[in-house]
């Protein structure tokens, strides 16, 4: 393991992460400033130091070459658990992109096709209505898988809280939000066929809106597979893949040696000159102990989420550094896992999946589909999140993100624990964010590369 990868990590808290076929390199041979990413791992320590995260693992990759590694902090505070490249974090929405990727394994197969209506493999969704002013009328067009994926089907979410103790608000989907939550609903299979009793919130291709579609379509897959969604994802994803850690739930023994703490992060003091907050604390959200986690075998959700959260706090995979790492690899090696040798999907599936489909008229009748409220350049794929011109993906969930940078062969990992809405003191995208502090690393290095000749 490269001796700079470590140089900015305190002597006791360096830890190391091996991936087959990822070797670890110095940055400056990738054309990235040493100096900038080390600040970027300090920012992660002051974050840390003044309570803002109890720990943080995250990485980043350049041309199949491991250029940074910083993994420091705690894994549960309480209980003294350092952070390794192997605890678990909550994926929320980043369970998403696997659901789309497990889709697309069986599309190339012609099991399946994008614009097959959802009804011809859960009928609970034939002839659906749409609410509209307080009144409901046939829906335009049945919703199909294309629909789903995209989040234009109609569907949408909520409502949600950090942890079950707090009050729900009201909802369009309260009803059967309390019935996932109470354990009412034993299967996807059952929560699918309860929720096409619910109106659509509109037509089907009219608009965007972040949805449970990517639940519907695990179900989708269980159906055409026969298998439950997570065999199904051990057998076309995780084990192609390298992900050795990633599941649905884990038992309470694994939890204590992996499972992250989960925290909500709250402001305890602010800066008198910015007024932004400046130090932290955090309060425990998912059992006192790792074993009492809504994420552990026994207490977990009986709904297998394709899609993230489920019912109002809980649901969707637990993943580690390691393993979303061998994700990204995947997608931006054109589908083939470095890690293990296998090509989890075709290349031309690869390119398909990376692109804006709001833009695209099987998406949609209108010109372009507005996304997540972005900007105008920000898209919508399958994956995520799609920036055209930069062609950029990224996803990401309540505390964990990645980003994948195709013209530059780049991607980051970085996962936490802790969730904050707060912005915070001296905060600067170049430094204190990872995505950031590699845009910056590049230019850094070319500027100080024109200046030697010079």
């Amino acid at each position: 393991f490269c001796s700079e990868l470590l140089a900015c990590i305190p002597k006791g808290m360096a830890k190391k992460m091996r991936l087959p076929n990822l070797p670890p390199c110095d940055p400056e041979a990738m054309r990235l400033d040493k100096e900038t990413l080390q600040n970027h791992s300090a920012a992660n320590a002051r974050q840390i130091a003044m309570g803002y995260m109890p720990g943080v693992a995250e990485c980043a990759v350049k041309d199949n070459r491991l250029i940074y590694v910083d993994i420091r902090g705690y894994q549960d505070k309480e209980f003294s658990t350092e952070m390794s490249s192997r605890s678990l974090f909550r994926c929320h929405s980043m369970t998403k992109p696997i659901t789309a990727v497990a889709l697309m394994t069986l599309w190339e197969e012609g099991k399946l096709a994008l614009d097959d209506p959802v009804h011809k493999y859960i009928p609970a969704f034939k002839d659906m209505k749409v609410l509209r002013a307080g009144r409901l009328e046939d829906a335009k067009r049945p919703i199909t898988l294309r629909h789903l994926v995209m989040h234009t089907s109609g569907l949408g979410y909520g409502p949600s809280r950090e942890r079950k103790s707090e009050k729900l608000e009201d909802g369009p989907y309260l009803p059967l939000v309390k019935r996932i939550d109470s354990g009412l609903i034993k299967n996807l299979k059952s929560f699918c066929n309860e929720l096409a009793k619910f109106p659509l919130q509109f037509h089907p291709g009219d608009r965007w809106e972040y949805s449970m579609g990517l639940d519907v379509i695990g179900r989708v897959l269980e159906v055409v597979s026969g298998l439950p969604l997570d065999r199904l994802f051990r057998q076309r994803i995780f084990r192609k893949m390298g992900m050795k850690d990633t599941a649905f739930s884990v038992s309470p023994r694994k939890a204590r040696r992996q499972l992250t703490a989960y925290y909500i992060t709250k402001v305890r003091s602010k800066n008198r000159r910015t007024k932004l907050p400046n130090n932290f604390f955090t309060r425990r959200a998912d059992g006192c102990h790792p074993q009492m986690s809504a994420w552990v075998q026994g207490r977990s959700l009986k709904v297998l989420s394709g899609g993230g959260i489920c019912g109002s706090f809980a649901g969707g995979l637990l993943s580690s550094l390691r393993d979303q790492t061998s994700f990204c690899n995947v997608l931006l090696n054109q589908g083939f896992a470095t890690t293990t040798g296998h090509q989890v999907l075709k290349p031309n599936t690869v390119r398909l999946l990376c692109r804006d489909w709001l833009r695209m008229k099987s998406v949609s009748d209108k010109q372009k589909l507005r996304g997540w409220g972005m900007g105008r350049d920000v898209g919508w794929c399958p994956l995520g999140h799609w920036m055209p011109k930069e062609r950029l993906m990224f996803m990401g969930g309540i505390t964990t993100n990645w980003s994948i940078n195709f013209p530059t062969k780049t991607f980051q990992v970085s996962m936490t624990s802790s969730s904050c809405e707060a912005d915070v003191h001296n905060w600067d995208d170049r430094r204190d964010d990872l995505s950031g502090a590699l845009d910056h690393a590049e230019k850094v290095w070319r500027r100080k590369r024109r200046l030697q000749r010079d």
